[in-house]
């Protein structure tokens, strides 16, 4: 065997090892969070962002994750979305799952794209869920509460034709316009902090000028490969460069600050990328 042919394999065979290694990776990324509209009751609580699980299971019973998860000791936590992949119809590990995430902290659950794929599991699935203490919005707010303080939290759920056309392409997608949010979700009170949770975060500018003051987010899967000094390579909808794909982004809409998070979530294929588990601590902007 030739010293050439012995390099290429050596190469194959460490290139091979880092995709294995960097797929089997969960990254804790820690980001302090700033709302000028934040009750100051909630000034440091934590927010644990999840998000894209798919089939990933991490260890038995996703023991590896949860150890990650009950470590950071979050007042919330917020799945958004994707729990599981569109092939999927066993939802019994998922709703274990999610059951120790409400163990660890009241979880908040949205509907991504896949979970579309397959209604009947999906309707099951959030019975489930509900049933074993986790909140579901679907289109729906509801309220955190701190000493007397309190912030709303939105959940909307897109139609698959927002994420996928009938031809199964991507091209000439639907946007959901500011009166289609406020149509589904209702009006938002300006004069109280509001936080959304909504699976495609493409859709920043309009979720801001709906008047979200945070938007939490996942589906990109941090860009599925992401280059040194770029960023993410490729988004779901097979877009090069996508704009959103990890950290905290900021919007001025009518003067007014508005950020959105971005997770790399948990599951998929993904290169120099690795899965993340993402803690927000709030922070009230003086």
């Amino acid at each position: 065997m030739s010293l050439k042919t012995v390099s290429g394999l050596l190469a194959a065979l460490v290139g091979a090892g880092y995709f294995l290694i960097n797929n089997r990776e969960i990254t804790l990324t820690k980001s302090e969070l700033e709302c000028a509209k934040l009750p100051d009751s909630f000034d440091g609580k934590k927010i644990l962002v999840l998000s894209d699980l798919h089939k990933k299971r991490y260890g038995d019973n996703f023991n590896n994750i949860m150890d990650f998860c009950k470590a950071q000791e979050p007042d919330y936590i917020f799945f958004a979305g994707d729990l599981y992949s569109r092939d999927e119809t066993d939802m019994k590990p998922k709703a274990a799952f999610m059951a120790r995430l409400q163990s660890i902290a009241p979880t908040y659950y949205i509907i991504g794209n896949h979970e579309l794929f397959q209604p009947e599991c999906l309707e099951a699935l959030c019975m489930k869920l509900k049933s074993l203490g986790v909140t579901v919005l679907r289109n729906s707010r509801t309220v955190l509460e701190q000493d007397g303080e309190s912030i709303d939290l939105y959940g909307l759920q897109l139609p698959l034709r927002y994420y996928i056309n009938s031809n199964w392409g991507y091209s000439h997608l639907p946007v959901p316009s500011v009166r289609y949010l406020q149509k589904k979700l209702g009006k938002p009170d300006p004069q109280r902090c509001s936080f959304l949770l909504a699976h495609d975060p493409f859709f920043f500018e309009n979720y801001a000028q709906w008047g979200a003051d945070v938007t939490f987010s996942g589906h990109c899967h941090g860009g599925i490969i992401r280059l040194p000094l770029v960023g993410g390579l490729l988004s779901p909808e097979r877009k090069f460069f996508p704009k959103y794909t990890k950290g905290i982004y900021n919007s001025k809409t009518f003067g007014i600050d508005r950020r959105l998070v971005v997770t790399t979530g948990l599951g998929k294929f993904r290169l120099n990328n690795p899965s993340e588990i993402l803690v927000c601590t709030l922070r009230k902007r003086k």
